[in-house]
């Protein structure tokens, strides 16, 4: 449940509301089933009803996870992209302060903002701290060093051993970024086939009762 409400906060939902929303969608479910089957007299609503209900609160609550997952995915390619751009600048001589200030002009609202959190600490923090409190805001362990190779080359010197260090690094994640991003379209292909499998048995079993419920009124009223 804690791990559920942090979700929830961390893609600013409020989870009061998201707990009444589904305590209400789900009533509402329960209680069309029932009266169907009090004024339709077919146990075809008591099978829809709960069903679609499972249904809901399996989508429901497991969107938060998902919407996490794809803010975290779209924050390691745009970091992809950022330090693509920040190589670049290193090599065109600028220093490792400028060069990640020049970046975080591109950057989305989110990475903008880390990337600035990392500048004034920087400004505060000679040590190699402030980077990697960068890379706790990434799942991926290759980033903190990364960011340890980039700090290196403050004391270093940009053109020394550590340049090439951290490219040799940086190309491994993206090589990773890369095959991690083709195996999630597979696995979404294969899931998507699966919900439409899933789902056209349920809509079997369901027509099937039906027809049952059908028949055995008509053999009732003969």
């Amino acid at each position: 449940m804690k791990k559920l409400i942090a979700r929830m906060r961390r893609l600013g939902l409020s989870p009061k509301k998201e707990f009444i929303i589904f305590g209400v969608v789900n009533l509402v479910l329960i209680s069309l089933a029932i009266v169907g089957k009090m004024f339709l007299n077919n146990n075809v609503f008591l099978l829809i009803g709960p069903g679609i209900a499972v249904i809901f609160s399996i989508l429901f609550l497991t969107r938060y996870e998902t919407a996490i997952n794809k803010i975290n995915s779209n924050n390691l390619l745009e970091f992809s992209d950022l330090f693509s751009f920040f190589r670049i600048y290193i090599k065109n001589g600028y220093n490792v302060y400028n060069a990640l200030k020049e970046i975080s002009n591109f950057a989305n609202d989110n990475l903008k903002e880390l990337l600035e959190q990392l500048l004034n600490e920087i400004d505060c923090d000679k040590s190699v701290q402030p980077f990697i409190n960068f890379a706790k805001n990434f799942d991926e362990i290759i980033i903190e060093e990364l960011m340890i190779s980039i700090y290196q080359m403050i004391d270093e010197g940009e053109q020394s051993n550590y340049l090439v260090q951290f490219e040799f690094i940086f190309d491994k994640f993206s090589e990773n970024l890369i095959a991690k991003e083709l195996k999630k379209k597979d696995s979404r292909l294969a899931t998507l086939s699966s919900s439409a499998l899933v789902g056209s048995c349920f809509l079997v079993v369901v027509i099937a009762i039906g027809i049952v419920g059908v028949v055995g009124d008509l053999t009732n009223g003969i």
